[in-house]
């Protein structure tokens, strides 16, 4: 038992240094990167909104897009300067699009704000998008996994709402899970 445990320690140590140099490929060449921040507007009956047209223009003028290209990679919504959620897509600009397709409205039960997240970064007018694009779409699981690492590291507003959590909560709960120690015999 205890040989069999080193040997799979073994074997992850190569299958973590391995992934190490991949992804440090990938991203040295394969990754570009940019922020936008997108226009709210007023909508007719004087709710917020984000102006979806000047969302498209701007992604396509800072990735240097063509009308038939699309932005597959990572993009994190701020909502001032606090990450607000991490999101990967293979079009990130109709996933953006859906995020943002309800008109904000001003007054909202606590209910409707957990089925409508979005709504409270319009609340901000200092909304910024910083999207990692990545050029390979075969990464697949780099993009996945790109997205993990920040949502662990940073732990975005978004999944404090949905969990309930306070930061101390989630703070405990990061040092808990990463406080393990390796064990071999």
């Amino acid at each position: 038992m205890a040989r069999q445990l080193r040997n799979m320690n073994k074997e992850m140590d190569s299958i973590m240094k391995q992934f190490g140099k991949d992804a440090n490929q990938i991203w040295k060449k394969g990754i570009e990167s940019a922020q936008v921040s997108p226009s709210i507007i007023k909508t007719d009956d004087g709710r917020r909104a984000v102006d979806l047209k000047d969302l498209d223009r701007k992604l396509q003028k800072a990735f240097n897009l063509s009308e038939e290209e699309t932005l597959t990679g990572v993009y994190m919504i701020y909502k001032g300067s606090d990450l607000f959620y991490v999101g990967h897509s293979t079009n990130i600009a109709r996933r953006l699009k859906r995020h943002f397709s309800k008109p904000f409205e001003k007054k909202v039960s606590r209910e409707e704000k957990r089925e409508k997240p979005f709504n409270s970064v319009l609340e901000k007018r200092n909304m910024s998008i910083a999207i990692y694009r990545i050029t390979d779409e075969k990464n697949y699981m780099f993009r996945k996994t790109l997205d993990r690492i920040i949502t662990y590291n940073q732990v975005p507003e978004y999944l404090k709402q949905t969990l309930g959590s306070t930061d101390d909560e989630l703070d405990t709960a990061r040092r808990k899970r990463t406080s393990h120690k390796r064990t071999t015999a």
